[in-house]
Protein backbone atom coordinates (compact mmCIF):
# COMPACT_ATOMS: atom_id res chain seq x y z
CA UNK A 1 0.00 0.00 0.00
CA UNK A 2 1.37 3.36 -0.97
CA UNK A 3 0.91 6.09 1.83
CA UNK A 4 0.79 9.57 0.93
CA UNK A 5 -0.81 11.27 3.59
CA UNK A 6 -0.09 9.90 7.42
CA UNK A 7 -1.65 11.39 10.49
CA UNK A 8 0.05 11.19 14.10
CA UNK A 9 -2.27 12.02 16.27
CA UNK A 10 -0.52 12.05 20.01
CA UNK A 11 -2.63 11.63 23.25
CA UNK A 12 -2.08 11.86 26.99
CA UNK A 13 -4.80 11.08 29.78
CA UNK A 14 -7.69 12.10 27.40
CA UNK A 15 -9.84 9.03 26.52
CA UNK A 16 -13.18 11.14 26.04
CA UNK A 17 -11.81 14.04 23.85
CA UNK A 18 -9.58 11.90 21.96
CA UNK A 19 -12.57 9.64 21.33
CA UNK A 20 -14.39 12.99 19.69
CA UNK A 21 -11.66 14.15 17.35
CA UNK A 22 -11.18 10.72 16.22
CA UNK A 23 -14.82 11.21 15.00
CA UNK A 24 -13.98 14.45 13.30
CA UNK A 25 -11.06 12.08 11.65
CA UNK A 26 -13.19 9.68 10.43
CA UNK A 27 -15.47 11.82 8.70
CA UNK A 28 -12.58 13.58 6.47
CA UNK A 29 -13.83 14.06 2.78
CA UNK A 30 -10.28 12.62 2.33
CA UNK A 31 -9.26 9.91 4.49
CA UNK A 32 -5.72 9.73 5.83
CA UNK A 33 -3.96 6.61 4.21
CA UNK A 34 -2.11 5.91 7.85
CA UNK A 35 -3.54 7.00 11.11
CA UNK A 36 -0.54 6.44 14.07
CA UNK A 37 -1.81 7.20 17.27
CA UNK A 38 1.22 7.32 19.56
CA UNK A 39 -0.42 7.22 23.64
CA UNK A 40 2.35 8.98 26.00
CA UNK A 41 1.18 5.54 28.82
CA UNK A 42 -1.91 6.98 29.40
CA UNK A 43 -3.45 5.74 32.88
CA UNK A 44 -7.31 5.88 31.57
CA UNK A 45 -9.42 4.30 28.63
CA UNK A 46 -7.21 6.00 25.77
CA UNK A 47 -6.33 1.72 24.42
CA UNK A 48 -9.76 1.16 24.13
CA UNK A 49 -11.26 3.85 22.71
CA UNK A 50 -8.04 3.66 20.43
CA UNK A 51 -9.21 -0.13 19.01
CA UNK A 52 -12.63 1.23 18.74
CA UNK A 53 -12.17 3.30 15.49
CA UNK A 54 -9.04 0.84 14.30
CA UNK A 55 -11.85 -0.47 11.54
CA UNK A 56 -12.71 3.59 10.13
CA UNK A 57 -9.13 3.82 8.37
CA UNK A 58 -7.52 2.05 5.79
CA UNK A 59 -3.93 1.36 7.83
CA UNK A 60 -4.29 2.25 11.75
CA UNK A 61 -1.25 2.11 14.27
CA UNK A 62 -1.37 2.08 18.04
CA UNK A 63 1.40 2.87 20.42
CA UNK A 64 1.37 3.01 23.48
CA UNK A 65 4.85 4.18 25.25
CA UNK A 66 6.16 2.25 28.36
CA UNK A 67 6.39 5.13 30.33
CA UNK A 68 5.77 8.84 29.31
CA UNK A 69 7.77 10.92 27.45
CA UNK A 70 6.52 14.41 27.57
CA UNK A 71 5.41 16.25 24.80
CA UNK A 72 8.46 16.32 22.14
CA UNK A 73 9.25 12.64 23.01
CA UNK A 74 5.89 11.47 22.28
CA UNK A 75 5.93 13.09 18.81
CA UNK A 76 9.22 11.75 17.85
CA UNK A 77 7.63 8.46 18.39
CA UNK A 78 4.54 9.02 16.88
CA UNK A 79 6.00 10.72 13.81
CA UNK A 80 8.78 8.36 13.20
CA UNK A 81 6.23 5.76 13.25
CA UNK A 82 4.25 7.60 10.08
CA UNK A 83 5.47 6.71 6.71
CA UNK A 84 3.41 9.28 4.19
CA UNK A 85 4.99 11.76 2.37
CA UNK A 86 2.83 13.97 4.07
CA UNK A 87 2.47 14.14 7.67
CA UNK A 88 -0.25 15.65 9.51
CA UNK A 89 0.44 16.48 13.23
CA UNK A 90 -2.63 16.36 15.42
CA UNK A 91 -3.67 16.43 18.91
CA UNK A 92 -6.33 15.19 20.90
CA UNK A 93 -9.24 17.24 21.58
CA UNK A 94 -9.46 19.51 18.75
CA UNK A 95 -12.17 18.89 16.47
CA UNK A 96 -11.31 19.03 12.49
CA UNK A 97 -13.15 20.43 9.61
CA UNK A 98 -13.99 17.49 7.38
CA UNK A 99 -11.69 19.69 4.86
CA UNK A 100 -8.86 19.89 6.75
CA UNK A 101 -6.76 16.93 5.09
CA UNK A 102 -8.28 17.87 1.83
CA UNK A 103 -7.21 21.07 1.67
CA UNK A 104 -3.78 20.71 3.78
CA UNK A 105 -2.93 18.21 1.04
CA UNK A 106 -4.01 20.32 -1.59
CA UNK A 107 -1.94 23.44 -0.13
CA UNK A 108 1.58 20.62 -0.97
CA UNK A 109 0.76 19.37 -4.03
CA UNK A 110 0.18 23.14 -5.33
CA UNK A 111 2.84 24.14 -3.56
CA UNK A 112 6.28 22.17 -3.76
CA UNK A 113 9.07 24.45 -1.89
CA UNK A 114 6.71 24.00 1.45
CA UNK A 115 7.54 22.54 3.85
CA UNK A 116 4.65 23.17 5.76
CA UNK A 117 0.83 24.10 5.32
CA UNK A 118 -1.31 25.42 8.81
CA UNK A 119 -4.98 26.72 8.78
CA UNK A 120 -6.85 29.04 10.55
CA UNK A 121 -8.60 28.29 13.87
CA UNK A 122 -11.98 28.27 15.74
CA UNK A 123 -12.81 28.07 19.47
CA UNK A 124 -9.77 30.93 20.63
CA UNK A 125 -10.72 31.57 24.47
CA UNK A 126 -10.76 34.78 23.71
CA UNK A 127 -13.38 35.87 22.06
CA UNK A 128 -14.49 39.26 20.62
CA UNK A 129 -17.98 40.18 18.91
CA UNK A 130 -15.47 40.83 15.47
CA UNK A 131 -14.42 37.12 15.39
CA UNK A 132 -15.97 35.10 17.42
CA UNK A 133 -12.97 33.19 18.57
CA UNK A 134 -12.16 32.49 15.15
CA UNK A 135 -8.50 33.70 14.14
CA UNK A 136 -7.16 33.95 10.38
CA UNK A 137 -4.36 35.67 9.57
CA UNK A 138 -3.16 38.13 6.72
CA UNK A 139 -0.89 35.66 5.18
CA UNK A 140 -0.53 34.25 1.80
CA UNK A 141 -1.24 30.97 0.45
CA UNK A 142 2.77 30.61 0.08
CA UNK A 143 5.22 32.68 1.90
CA UNK A 144 8.98 32.21 1.26
CA UNK A 145 10.06 30.80 4.50
CA UNK A 146 12.84 33.44 5.75
CA UNK A 147 10.91 36.17 4.99
CA UNK A 148 7.55 33.96 6.86
CA UNK A 149 10.24 33.75 9.98
CA UNK A 150 11.16 37.50 10.09
CA UNK A 151 7.44 38.64 9.77
CA UNK A 152 6.11 35.54 12.12
CA UNK A 153 8.04 34.30 14.39
CA UNK A 154 11.37 36.47 14.80
CA UNK A 155 10.85 38.39 18.45
CA UNK A 156 7.30 37.35 18.79
CA UNK A 157 6.29 35.87 22.10
CA UNK A 158 3.64 33.86 20.33
CA UNK A 159 3.20 31.62 17.41
CA UNK A 160 0.69 32.15 14.86
CA UNK A 161 1.12 28.57 14.24
CA UNK A 162 0.01 26.25 16.42
CA UNK A 163 1.39 23.02 17.10
CA UNK A 164 -1.20 21.51 14.38
CA UNK A 165 0.40 21.55 10.55
CA UNK A 166 0.78 19.11 8.16
CA UNK A 167 4.53 19.17 6.68
CA UNK A 168 6.68 17.06 4.14
CA UNK A 169 8.24 14.18 5.09
CA UNK A 170 11.17 15.19 3.35
CA UNK A 171 11.29 18.33 6.04
CA UNK A 172 11.20 16.30 9.04
CA UNK A 173 13.82 13.94 7.24
CA UNK A 174 15.88 17.12 7.23
CA UNK A 175 14.93 18.65 11.13
CA UNK A 176 14.03 15.83 13.81
CA UNK A 177 13.81 15.22 16.33
CA UNK A 178 11.59 17.83 17.90
CA UNK A 179 14.29 19.42 20.36
CA UNK A 180 12.70 18.53 23.63
CA UNK A 181 15.01 21.48 25.57
CA UNK A 182 12.23 23.64 24.92
CA UNK A 183 9.35 21.60 25.90
CA UNK A 184 6.37 22.10 24.96
CA UNK A 185 6.92 24.77 22.24
CA UNK A 186 9.39 22.44 20.74
CA UNK A 187 7.13 22.53 18.05
CA UNK A 188 7.27 26.09 17.43
CA UNK A 189 11.24 25.62 17.16
CA UNK A 190 10.39 22.86 14.30
CA UNK A 191 8.34 25.77 12.31
CA UNK A 192 10.98 28.49 12.71
CA UNK A 193 13.88 25.21 11.60
CA UNK A 194 11.69 24.49 9.03
CA UNK A 195 11.41 27.89 7.67
CA UNK A 196 15.71 28.09 7.33
CA UNK A 197 15.17 25.58 4.46
CA UNK A 198 11.29 25.96 2.80
CA UNK A 199 8.40 28.00 2.37
CA UNK A 200 5.53 28.20 4.08
CA UNK A 201 1.87 27.39 2.89
CA UNK A 202 -1.43 28.77 4.38
CA UNK A 203 -5.03 27.96 3.88
CA UNK A 204 -6.90 31.23 5.41
CA UNK A 205 -9.98 28.95 6.50
CA UNK A 206 -10.98 28.07 9.88
CA UNK A 207 -10.70 24.51 9.67
CA UNK A 208 -10.43 22.92 13.04
CA UNK A 209 -11.87 23.90 16.55
CA UNK A 210 -9.67 24.36 19.34
CA UNK A 211 -9.83 22.52 23.00
CA UNK A 212 -9.77 24.12 25.93
CA UNK A 213 -9.53 21.40 28.39
CA UNK A 214 -6.73 21.93 31.18
CA UNK A 215 -3.60 20.34 30.12
CA UNK A 216 0.08 20.67 30.80
CA UNK A 217 0.26 23.35 28.07
CA UNK A 218 -2.92 23.90 27.01
CA UNK A 219 -4.18 25.71 29.70
CA UNK A 220 -4.74 29.70 28.00
CA UNK A 221 -6.22 31.44 30.74
CA UNK A 222 -3.32 30.17 33.20
CA UNK A 223 -0.34 32.24 32.88
CA UNK A 224 2.84 29.87 33.27
CA UNK A 225 6.32 31.02 33.36
CA UNK A 226 7.94 28.28 32.10
CA UNK A 227 6.15 28.28 28.53
CA UNK A 228 7.24 32.26 28.46
CA UNK A 229 11.21 31.38 29.34
CA UNK A 230 11.28 28.42 26.99
CA UNK A 231 10.20 30.95 23.81
CA UNK A 232 12.90 33.40 25.23
CA UNK A 233 15.26 30.41 24.59
CA UNK A 234 13.24 29.37 21.18
CA UNK A 235 13.79 32.52 19.82
CA UNK A 236 17.42 32.99 20.45
CA UNK A 237 18.38 29.74 19.47
CA UNK A 238 16.72 30.56 16.04
CA UNK A 239 18.30 33.97 15.85
CA UNK A 240 21.54 31.99 16.34
CA UNK A 241 20.73 29.47 13.45
CA UNK A 242 19.40 32.45 10.83
CA UNK A 243 21.95 35.23 11.32
CA UNK A 244 24.88 33.69 12.54
CA UNK A 245 26.99 33.80 9.43
CA UNK A 246 26.34 37.84 9.24
CA UNK A 247 28.02 39.20 12.09
CA UNK A 248 26.00 42.66 11.86
CA UNK A 249 22.80 41.69 12.00
CA UNK A 250 23.46 38.97 14.18
CA UNK A 251 24.43 41.65 16.67
CA UNK A 252 21.63 43.87 15.88
CA UNK A 253 18.83 41.27 16.28
CA UNK A 254 20.78 40.27 19.63
CA UNK A 255 20.30 43.84 20.81
CA UNK A 256 16.74 44.03 19.97
CA UNK A 257 15.92 40.40 21.48
CA UNK A 258 17.08 41.71 24.51
CA UNK A 259 14.89 44.62 24.41
CA UNK A 260 11.96 42.59 23.33
CA UNK A 261 12.24 40.24 26.35
CA UNK A 262 13.02 42.85 28.98
CA UNK A 263 9.63 44.99 27.66
CA UNK A 264 7.74 41.32 27.95
CA UNK A 265 9.48 40.22 30.98
CA UNK A 266 8.53 43.50 33.31
CA UNK A 267 4.78 43.36 31.43
CA UNK A 268 4.44 39.75 32.95
CA UNK A 269 6.15 40.75 35.88
CA UNK A 270 3.32 43.83 36.63
CA UNK A 271 0.65 40.84 35.70
CA UNK A 272 1.93 38.99 38.91
CA UNK A 273 1.81 42.16 40.80
CA UNK A 274 -1.80 43.38 39.49
CA UNK A 275 -3.41 39.56 40.50
CA UNK A 276 -1.36 39.71 43.78
CA UNK A 277 0.51 36.64 42.80
CA UNK A 278 3.75 37.02 45.09
CA UNK A 279 4.95 33.41 44.13
CA UNK A 280 4.71 33.71 40.45
CA UNK A 281 6.42 37.43 40.71
CA UNK A 282 9.21 35.91 42.75
CA UNK A 283 9.38 33.11 40.07
CA UNK A 284 9.66 35.65 36.91
CA UNK A 285 12.30 37.65 38.99
CA UNK A 286 13.95 34.78 39.22
CA UNK A 287 14.19 33.82 35.26
CA UNK A 288 15.18 37.28 34.21
CA UNK A 289 18.28 36.84 36.20
CA UNK A 290 19.02 35.01 33.02
CA UNK A 291 18.17 37.59 30.30
CA UNK A 292 20.41 39.64 28.57
CA UNK A 293 21.37 42.65 29.84
CA UNK A 294 19.07 44.26 32.40
CA UNK A 295 18.37 47.65 31.42
CA UNK A 296 15.92 50.30 33.20
CA UNK A 297 13.75 49.36 36.70
CA UNK A 298 14.09 45.75 35.92
CA UNK A 299 18.07 46.20 36.67
CA UNK A 300 17.14 47.71 39.66
CA UNK A 301 15.11 44.71 40.53
CA UNK A 302 17.69 42.02 40.02
CA UNK A 303 20.21 44.35 42.12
Amino acid sequence: MTVKLSVCLTTFKRAVLLDRSLATLAAQTRLPDELVISDDCSPDDTPAVAEKWRPAFPRFVYNRNSRNLSMPGNLNIGIGLTTGTYVANLHDGDLYAPALLEKWEAALDAHPSAGFVFCGIAGWHVEKESDHGVILHDVAPLTPGGTFFERYFLHRYSSIVWGTVMARRAAYDALLPFDPQFGYVSDVDMWMRMCARFDVAYVREPLMTLDHTPSPWRAPMAFNWSLLDYARQTQLANIRRFFANDAARFKRELRRHARVTQAVWARRLLGRIRHRDWKGFLRGVDLARNLPAPMGWMGHILG
